[in-house]
């Protein structure tokens, strides 16, 4: 027979494993407006899991996309991107035509994780904001989309005066993969910001289009240690026995960049080089 005391004891280990309900979706929908931005963070990351069955959810989560705190929005933009259901979809769209540009620039990128190709053509318009905040949120997004209807508009933008949106630009060509990109990226290497430039060395790299050699080889003597970084990366994909000397110039360079130097990223290069040229080779042969 269990005494009392055991059994009081029991319930209370039992309450104690039991998971807590939080609050309820009211009282979250209340803290998104509290003047306290850890509360409206902790609020809209709560939410989440309700952005997709309930619409008023996920319109207020919308409204979120202008909060002044990043963080909000930030995590504004992840709840609303978990279930990605039509009506979520159609709200972020209109938010884009919205007045306020944080909102605008969260809509953004919103759209660009929801990777519904469908907001492309919205997302273009951006690309021509007054808010240069925007205009790289919208490169941004249609990098993730992948979208090669995008090309002519983001070639445009390489000629934004911030050098964030270029450097943007240049990402979403690289991300894009197409071989049309490759002689505007090539004109980007000359950029006057060395984020830029290396972004351009970047994207070429992930085109892998042999064309950009000799240009990527120039760009070895760039002053920018990450610009030189990842034109020896791009000249390990692209590269031919012409950029083996350039190369070995770099041997010598101990500038690190993320924890690996020029110096071992040009020899990395020069074995990828060989052994490209010694494959192709064998491959002639066995014809």
């Amino acid at each position: 027979m269990t005494c009392p005391s055991m059994l009081s004891k029991l319930r209370t280990i039992l309450d104690a494993l039991r998971p807590s309900r939080g609050p309820s979706v009211d009282n979250l929908l209340d803290q998104l407006s509290h003047s306290n931005a850890r509360t409206r963070w902790e609020a809209a990351e709560a939410l989440g899991p309700h952005s997709g069955g309930e619409a008023r959810v996920a319109e207020a989560l919308v409204n979120a996309l202008d909060d002044p705190h990043p963080f909000v929005r930030w995590q504004a933009v992840e709840s609303l991107t978990r279930h990605k259901d039509e009506h979520t979809f159609v709200l972020l769209k209109a938010a884009l035509s919205s007045r306020n540009a944080r909102r605008r620039s969260a809509a953004a990128d919103a759209l660009g994780k929801f990777g519904d190709k469908r907001a492309a053509s919205a997302l273009q318009r951006a690309l021509t904001s007054r808010n240069a905040e925007v205009r790289c949120s919208a490169a941004e997004a249609l990098a993730r989309l992948g979208d090669p209807t995008a090309l002519p508009k983001l070639r445009k933008g390489l000629d934004d005066q911030n050098a964030h949106v270029r450097r943007a630009v240049v990402n979403a060509l690289g991300a894009i993969g197409s071989s049309e990109a490759v002689p505007a990226l090539l004109t980007m290497l000359e950029d006057n910001s060395a984020l830029v430039r290396a972004s351009a060395a970047e994207a070429l790299r992930k085109i892998a289009d042999p064309t950009a050699a000799p240009s990527l080889r120039q760009a070895l003597n760039d002053p920018d240690p990450g610009v030189r970084w990842n034109a020896v990366r791009a000249l390990s994909a692209v590269g031919d026995a012409q950029v083996l000397p350039a190369l070995e110039l770099l041997l010598s360079d101990d500038t690190e960049i993320f924890g690996v130097s020029i110096a071992e990223a040009a020899h990395s290069a020069m074995d990828a080089i060989k052994r490209r040229q010694r494959d192709q080779e064998q491959a002639r042969r066995s014809k």
